[in-house]
């Protein structure tokens, strides 16, 4: 009897507990079925203003957490728009069928049916997307087919929902009218990336068709006049066009900088698909920025790259032709015909948060097009158009030309002073005063705001990575070892550790303006020897060999520097980066001591700050490169060869060498490889078997510490040319590819070398014949 109870006691609550999961369900059903439209069009103009006000950020931070939620938001935002269309699809016969009923119990809701017709066309215009980020990627511009197809289903879903209710729809006049706007602007987001895709961009920025002369012409001619016995030749001349234009100007204001910017952006936007240039094109824009300071140059890259950006990744070059401009102002009016025409309609019979919804919807669409055109005005493409017109007119136009500059001058590197301090050495640091010990190192610091980029060097430190790998993480590998092998998964959990590990190693530098001042010097310096393409190509292929051969060193003798030739010219690519970031790193740590014997006289100070500088310039180029190398595959494919084969190789050495000798600092961690006897090359002792680069490096290390304090000097240098030889040799689309991630210093180098004109490849100067009769 008692578990009878205890039974029916069970049952009753269970039946309870159904009764309230029924109810709750029901509730959730009756709460989805009320808000699931409301909620989607909502959210839909959310993500609007949010891709609105964000969009740029994904150009100015390399951080993947910013880019994440971009992303999210962009693919949300197409998603959210084109669900509420499908949701309106499905709901709409429910309210046509009331309102066939003519039921006036169910007025209201038949009336809402006619505000859900009207919300469609506000759909429409939002998957139309932003102007400021019609696509997320450069291979998003491909798929301007798949867009194109979901226009005309969208067009087709709205149709119909507008059609079933077109004959007692008193709002169907301005529901025609934004649907013609939502059209509108979906076909601007198809045209945009169009425009953008490989094959059209490429056609674009090709020369118009020439056939030169008429051969046939002047082949008659010669013939008649030889026949005529009348003197007769052709005679080669140079085209006037490709007469250089000389700059003598060396101080530009930021309005003068942008316009020059936007010239050389025009003729070298052919370098986004390998486009070959002629050598007027190169000397001119060689003649251009030799007269430029480095930061000025900085500045002008930075806005060509932006440029870059903006014709690959928004409505711009819509936006900005007549036929856009006009249609835009059409849509515009469209909207604004709808509103008026709206709030003129009796609003008997709507639900007030249906009514407040739309006008949210009307002026969140106004909104996002008066805030978008006011965003372009201040933007570099309305500068130049506004500046050619103010400049006619000056004295008129000195308040707005004021205001112009004002802008850009936020947009200018802002830089910040840091300490980098010396070498430690107590004879130094008692030899020489407190100017002397501490370099002032200006980083950039531009406030996220005005920044035209991520300015930033991420960096990868090969021996510390090694260390850290060689303490609990090399042990946590070898008890996971023998299970992993049983799995037989070994192979891939250990690739995908390593990279995990790796990219935890990567620490974001400020771009140091002394490093950029460095590099441009460096390249400009080049410039000058490339006059033409054969002396250019050798240029730009050296990996460090054009500077052991042809640089100028003091106090170091031309057979030190031959016995480091076969570290740059003897191995691959991506050994001899590998090698010089070891040997870089194992010279940096073990400096500190190296000169403690006696500090720098009065006549050398000078020099041995100079000195500090190239250490600190090879230091951040090498980790620079090495993260080049293993994490941005998509700029180094062309020169990676088996880069991660070789990085495990010398990884695994590096682990185990530490974990025989136990672990230390850093600098005695490197002491201990200098120590190694390298009398013998490694390959004659292991074979061929490894491709680890550790030793040699250690043995190149030690030709470097032969050259003295010049050493850093070289090795910057070095470093410089390893930093370009990968600039030119990287492919277009893989730079395109990250100015929408942050950019890249390699990016400005390829394209600081494209208008120093060291290419690899480029047409010598047009030349023209003349039929010429001799009297």
């Amino acid at each position: 009897m008692f578990r009878r109870m205890n039974l029916i006691v069970i049952l009753e609550k269970h039946r309870h507990h159904e009764k309230k999961i029924t109810v709750f369900y029901r509730l959730v059903k009756k709460l989805w079925e009320i808000w699931n439209i409301r909620t989607f069009v909502l959210f839909s103009l959310f993500l609007q203003f949010f891709l609105l006000f964000t969009a740029s950020m994904r150009k100015k931070t390399a951080k993947k957490c910013v880019t994440f939620v971009i992303w999210s938001a962009y693919l949300l935002a197409d998603w959210a728009a084109s669900s509420a269309v499908g949701l309106v699809f499905d709901t709409e016969e429910k309210y046509a069928s009331v309102q066939d009923k003519g039921d006036d119990a169910k007025g209201a809701e038949a009336d809402t049916g006619l505000l859900l017709v009207l919300w469609v066309p506000f759909l429409l215009l939002m998957v139309g997307g932003q102007d400021r980020i019609t696509s997320f990627a450069v291979q998003d511009n491909e798929l301007w087919h798949r867009h194109l197809i979901r226009l005309f289903l969208q067009l087709c879903t709205t149709g119909f929902v507008f059609i079933q209710s077109v004959h007692q729809n008193r709002l169907w006049i301005p529901t025609l009218l934004l649907l013609i706007a939502g059209t509108i602007k979906y076909a601007e987001r198809i045209v945009a990336l169009y425009l953008a895709s490989s094959d059209s961009f490429g056609t674009s920025v090709l020369k118009e068709p020439n056939p030169g002369p008429i051969y046939e012409k002047l082949m008659r001619e010669y013939k008649h006049y030889g026949e005529s016995n009348v003197p007769v030749q052709f005679v080669i001349f140079e085209d006037r066009e490709s007469r250089v234009i000389k700059y003598d100007r060396f101080k530009l204001s930021g309005s003068e900088l942008v316009q020059y910017a936007h010239r050389f952006a025009n003729i070298y936007k052919g370098l986004i698909v390998n486009l070959l240039f002629s050598s007027r094109e190169h000397k001119e824009s060689r003649e251009f920025f030799s007269k430029r300071t480095a930061e000025d140059a900085l500045r002008i890259l930075e806005i060509e790259l932006n440029i870059f950006y903006d014709l690959l990744h928004t409505k711009v070059v819509v936006a900005n032709s007549k036929l856009g401009k006009m249609v835009r102002y059409m849509s515009f009016g469209f909207v604004v015909s709808a509103l008026a025409l709206f709030h003129k309609k009796d609003k008997y019979g709507f639900k007030s948060f249906d009514l407040k919804l739309t006008y949210i919807l009307f002026f969140g669409v106004l909104g996002l097009d008066v805030v978008t055109h006011i965003l372009w005005m201040f933007s570099d493409w309305s500068t130049v158009s506004s500046l050619s017109k103010y400049e006619k007119d000056l004295p008129r136009a000195k308040f707005p030309y004021k205001i112009l500059n004002k802008l850009l001058s936020l947009q200018r590197p802002r830089w910040k002073e840091t300490k980098k301090s010396k070498p430690k050495s107590k004879q130094i640091e008692k030899e020489t005063t407190e100017a002397t010990q501490k370099i002032n190192w200006r980083e950039a610091s531009t406030p996220i705001m005005f920044k035209r980029w991520s300015e930033t060097l991420s960096q990868i430190n090969f021996i510390e990575y090694c260390c850290k790998e060689s303490g609990l993480e090399s042990t946590f590998r070898i008890m996971m070892t023998n299970m992993l092998k049983s799995m037989h998964i070994k192979d891939f959990i250990e690739q995908k550790k390593n990279d995990f590990f790796l990219k935890r190693s990567v620490v974001p530098l400020p771009l140091p303006k002394n490093l950029w001042e460095f590099i441009f010097l460096e390249l400009s310096e080049k410039s000058y020897s490339a006059d033409d393409p054969e002396e250019a190509k050798r240029i730009s292929s050296a990996r460090g060999d054009w500077i052991l051969e042809n640089g100028v060193f003091f106090n170091v003798d031309d057979s030190k520097l031959s016995r480091l030739m076969p570290y740059v010219k003897d191995v691959a690519y991506d050994e001899s980066l590998l090698l010089w970031h070891i040997a870089t790193e194992l010279c940096y740590n073990t400096d500190t001591d190296e000169h403690s014997h006696s500090g720098p006289s009065e006549n050398e100070i000078w020099h041995y700050c100079e000195y500090c500088d190239a250490r600190g310039f090879s230091k951040c180029l090498s980790n620079y490169m090495i993260y080049l190398l293993y994490q941005q595959s998509s700029l180094m494919s062309e020169v990676s060869g088996i880069a991660k084969q070789r990085f495990r190789d010398t990884l695994a050495e590096a682990q185990r060498f530490f974990s025989q000798g136990g672990r230390g600092q850093l600098a005695e961690d490197c002491k201990k490889i200098l120590k190694v006897d390298t009398s013998i090359k490694p390959a004659h002792v292991k074979g061929n078997i490894s491709k680890s680069a550790l030793f040699d490096a250690s043995t190149l290390a030690k030709e470097l510490k032969n050259l003295g304090t010049q050493k850093w000097e070289v090795t910057s240098k070095v470093w410089v040319e390893l930093l370009s030889y990968a600039a030119s040799r990287s492919r277009g689309n893989g730079h395109v590819q990250q100015l929408s991630k942050g950019g890249e210093l390699l990016t400005f180098v390829w394209l600081l070398m494209a208008q120093f004109g060291l290419r690899e490849s480029w047409v010598e100067t047009r030349i023209r014949a003349r039929l010429v009769v001799s009297k």
